[in-house]
């Protein structure tokens, strides 16, 4: 009886491993290629540029990852998918942001057929893993052109050692966050100059709106009314843009209209500033001694109350596409694959990356070693109530964000009438939606 059972256990096994060798592809199938990959200086590129010697290994590819400052990178991308002769195979892109765009100038390579091809996507991968609504920002016209590679919202994060020691509670409507940043706008060595700031904020043109979107919507306003035109002079909306310049003004660090996210968070790394309210993945640098003063000493929250009595933070994610004009788009496929995994994105929300993937956040690893609850409790709740129109509901999202940026945000910081602002940009804006109707 013992032999004949250790020979159906001997049949078993190599059962199994046929049927795992059966779904398993050959990551080896596109060795000797080269991947060149653009990318935005982020969090994210951190965690993958560590990594890609072992996707190097496990493919036998070459990859070539060039990664640029925001600004720098988006303009770059452009450039290079519009020229149609360099030789970029993947890209970092904001569905949210660039997405329709640059599917209707044809530079997104559906990946459909890929992720239904047995041999070029393994199993495991698990398409169905990610959140739909996550999915939906890269998806036009029913085909999927993006894969996510984190999902993003915006937090409050804020100095628990100093609310603490003066007393300041933490805020959940705008009333205490203004009079939080107020407090917390202090004068150390008594030289007549803030030392530390109240509150650090984005207000560099158009870096700014995607921000502002949040206190715009949780204030009552919008971008567009449900005619299609724009709502900027909407009583809300107003109200917002003062709100927000007010805050930057008059309790932020000097030379707020210069403020990227790299400046904003640096202040707040550097203990120069008691709040910060920007993207929820920069947990992962707040909380890096090596980077950070502050690690250790950060709370988080979601944004306050509006007036009426809701928050309406926007939800956006980050995500790799394959370039159309890729002479590797199946090797390229492979990359997107193997850096969307759940193992690698598990990794990335362990970093502070927040995943689009489901069985990352479910994972018992992660909720054993989760050392900012409150930061995934804030997520979670800000996922929930998520505003998915995050940028104006235009196709060319860039030109409206400059507009609106440059035209209303800054003068509004600068201490200009924000309603005369908005009544001097109006008609530049009616002007982009004329020229896409005509366009497409």
């Amino acid at each position: 009886m013992g032999g004949v059972s250790m020979k159906k256990l001997a049949v078993v096994v190599v059962a199994l491993l046929l049927v795992s060798l059966a779904f398993s592809i050959n990551w080896k199938q596109f060795e000797g290629t080269t991947l060149r990959i653009l990318a935005n200086r982020h969090p994210w590129t951190n965690l993958i540029q560590e990594k890609i010697t072992e996707f190097e290994s496990l493919t036998g590819m070459r990859v070539i990852m060039e990664i640029f400052p925001e600004d720098q990178f988006r303009t770059k991308r452009t450039v290079e998918l519009s020229s149609g002769v360099g030789d970029v195979d993947l890209f970092m892109i904001m569905p949210g942001q660039s997405g329709k765009q640059y599917y209707l100038e044809g530079w997104l390579y559906p990946v459909d057929d890929f992720i239904n091809d047995p041999t070029l996507t393994d199993p495991s991968w698990d398409y169905n893993d990610f959140f739909a609504g996550v999915l939906s920002g890269g998806n036009f016209e029913g085909k999927q052109y993006c894969i996510p590679i984190q999902s993003e919202t915006s937090l409050l994060a804020y100095r628990k050692d100093l609310f603490e020691k003066y007393g300041v509670k933490v805020p959940t409507t705008m009333e205490e966050l203004e009079e939080a940043a107020k407090k917390l706008t202090i004068d150390e060595d008594g030289d007549g100059k803030a030392d530390i700031y109240g509150i650090t904020l984005r207000g560099k043109g158009a870096a700014a709106t995607s921000q502002f979107v949040d206190f715009l919507y949780t204030f009552g306003g919008r971008w567009m009314n449900e005619m299609g035109e724009w709502a900027l002079d909407e009583p809300a909306a107003i109200q917002a843009f003062e709100f927000y310049a007010k805050l930057l003004r008059e309790y932020g660090p000097p030379g707020g209209t210069n403020i990227h996210w790299y400046e904003s968070t640096s202040y707040f790394m550097q203990g120069k500033a008691a709040m910060i309210y920007d993207a929820n993945v920069f947990k992962s640098l707040y909380e890096d001694p090596s980077k950070s003063k502050v690690a250790g000493k950060v709370g988080y929250a979601t944004i306050p109350k509006g007036p009426g009595g809701y928050i309406k933070p926007h939800v956006s994610q980050w995500a790799l596409a394959i370039y159309s004009g890729s002479k590797h788009p199946k090797a390229a496929w492979l990359f997107v694959q193997w850096a969307t995994s759940k193992e690698m994105v598990l990794e990335g929300l362990m970093r502070g990356i927040p995943a689009p993937r489901r069985s990352a956040w479910e994972s018992e690893k992660y909720k054993a070693t989760d050392k900012n609850p409150d930061w995934t409790k804030a997520t979670m709740e800000s996922y929930a109530v998520g505003n998915p129109i995050w940028n104006p509901p235009v196709i060319n999202v860039p030109e409206a964000r400059d507009l609106i940026g440059n035209g209303i945000i800054v003068p509004a910081i600068l201490g200009q009438d924000v309603k005369k602002a908005v009544e001097s940009t109006l008609p530049q804006l009616n002007a982009l939606l004329e020229r896409e109707r005509l366009m497409y």
